[in-house]
Parts: C-alpha cells; structure tokens; sequence
C-alpha cells in the first residue's frame, strides 16, 4: 500500500467512526453517512495492493479497535433511546436554555389557570419580562379595577411592589412568602429559566413530537421544535406532571411553555402555567427589573429574608 492508499483508508475511518459518534448524539438521524462510509472502506478494502503479515496484523487489530468502539458507541445509543429520553430532544432542551440566557429583554404573556376552593377555574392573565436567567419582572392585575402589583428578581434581590403600601425585598424567601398567600401564583415556575431547568432534570424523561407552527402576537408563524418532558414519578416530585417546549427551529429560543398539574378530584390549586412569546423589548433596560422602575413617590422598603426571619422567630 503505498501512501495515498494508507492517507485515504485513515480518512475513511476517520469518517466512519464520526458518524457514529454524530448518530449517538443525534439518534433520530439517518444513518446513510455510516452507510456511505461502510461502502467505501469495503471498496477500498477490496482494491488489489500487496501488503506483509505485520500489516496484516496490525490492521486487524485496528479493525478489531474499531468494532469495539463502534458496539460500545451503539450499546450507548440503545440505552439513550430506551430510556426515552433522546439527545435531540435533550439538544433542544439545552439550545433553548442558552437562549433564555441571552442579555436579552423579551415580553411573554403568562397565563396562570387554577382551581379556586368554590370551584369552576380561573385564568388569570400576566405580562413577564425576562432577561438573562436570573432578571424578571412580572405585572399581576389588582383586586381593584386598573390596579396592578408587581414581583420580580433585578439580579441580586427578589422584591415585591403591592398596589399600596410598603416594598418588600430580600432573597427569595420574600417571593415565596408573597406567592403562598395569593392561590393563582403559588408556583414557583413562572420564569422561563426554571421550566427548562426542570425539564432536563432527573426525574422528568424527555420525547421529541412532530415540530409545529406557533402564531405569536404580530401574526407571525413561527416555525418550531416541540419537545415534552414527562414527570417519570408522581410521588417524587412536586413539580408539572408534564412541560412542553415550543422552541424556534431558528434560534432556539421558547416560544411557548406549557406546564400542567394533574389535579385530583375537587382538588385545588394551579392547573397549568402558559407562557407565549409576545415580542423583544430592546429600550428596556436593566432598571425595568428593579421595584423601583413601577413606582413613583416615596414607599417605604423592608427587608426580608430568610436569615432575618429565623433571627426575628428567636
């Protein structure tokens, strides 16, 4: 074999074994680039060209190398797929978090459905701003007619703005505080960052469907990924029963994300959280996120967190 033979057999089983690795990543794909690369190893394999019994060997051997490496690659993409959770799925899962990270504003509505104790249900709509993974800011209407509160995290504190009244702020134990006492938000995933977190955790498995259209607010047909995560056991977790994803085949980014709670008979609580692209806001800047952005006048601000509390309950 002389040396283009030898250069051309490595490319091809270079070639060879990246298909593999490419398929065990992405295993819905087709496998005609193994196919392909298979076809032409064996007919180059097939070429007349004289060789010793080192060479033998040592091809082999290095064919014996391969196969090895081939069936531990399949074995592992056996054992993804079994497991129902793909790595596309999990891709897409991954694509849309980096998104959701972008120092971006981006405006979604919320709608929050859940089952009040005097039965029926009930939507409650809100508008989110989100930015980055940790900055939101989320408008909830009043009790009153025109009165709105907001919540929100501006990076380092979580704060609460009611309609009247003083300004909570603090760590997160203000916000969940706030939340247990108001039936339709008590669920901490209202953030886009939180919902596809819990989708890649380990008690959830993950499925790819059949990608669709979503209308967003401008009458735009955005084309996307939708990919589920199902809550594997109900008695470990007190998170959705199932997430689903709508992310832009584009970008990456959510377009919209469905939790939804299977509630028991005469059981009350939230049903499902929505939450759909409405359009980026560019001109909103880092202070949106802050209490201080909703409010005009003086207000008094208390703080409240979880070590001041525990001081307080001495």
């Amino acid at each position: 074999m002389n040396g283009n033979e030898k250069t051309k057999q490595e490319e091809l089983r270079e070639a060879w074994i990246e298909s593999l690795l490419v398929t065990t990543t992405k295993p819905n794909d087709d496998a005609e680039r193994i196919a392909r690369a298979m076809e032409q190893i064996r007919e180059d394999s097939d070429a007349p060209h004289s060789v010793d019994a080192v060479q033998t060997q040592t091809r082999s051997l290095r064919w014996w190398t391969l196969a090895i490496a081939a069936s531990f690659l399949l074995v592992l993409l056996f054992m993804v797929d079994s497991g129902g959770t793909s790595g596309k799925a999990m891709a897409a899962v991954e694509r849309s978090l980096n998104a959701a990270a972008e120092l971006m504003t981006r405006k979604y509505l919320l709608q929050v459905e859940y089952r009040p104790a005097f039965g029926g249900a009930r939507t409650i709509d809100n508008q989110l701003y989100v930015q980055g993974k940790d900055r939101f800011a989320l408008q909830h209407p009043g009790v009153l007619p025109g009165t709105s509160f907001w919540l929100g995290h501006d990076g380092v504190d979580s704060w609460v703005l009611p309609a009247i009244g003083p300004v909570l702020k603090g760590d997160n134990t203000v916000l969940g505080r706030w939340l247990q006492s108001r039936e339709e938000l008590d669920t901490p995933f209202l953030h886009i960052t939180t919902l596809l977190t819990r989708m890649m955790s380990r008690g959830y498995q993950l499925e790819t469907l059949s990608d669709e259209e979503i209308v967003i607010s401008n009458g735009l047909a955005v084309e996307c990924q939708h990919v589920r995560a199902k809550r594997m056991n109900a008695e470990q977790s007190d998170g959705p029963d199932t997430i689903d994803l709508w992310a832009s085949v584009e970008s990456g980014m959510a377009v919209r994300l469905i939790a939804r709670w299977e509630l028991a008979e005469g059981e009350i609580g939230r049903q499902s959280v929505v939450l759909t692209f409405q359009q980026d806001e560019p001109s909103l800047e880092e202070e949106w996120f802050t209490a201080e952005a909703h409010y005009e006048g003086p207000r008094v601000i208390i703080r409240v967190d979880a070590q001041s509390t525990a001081e307080q309950q001495r």
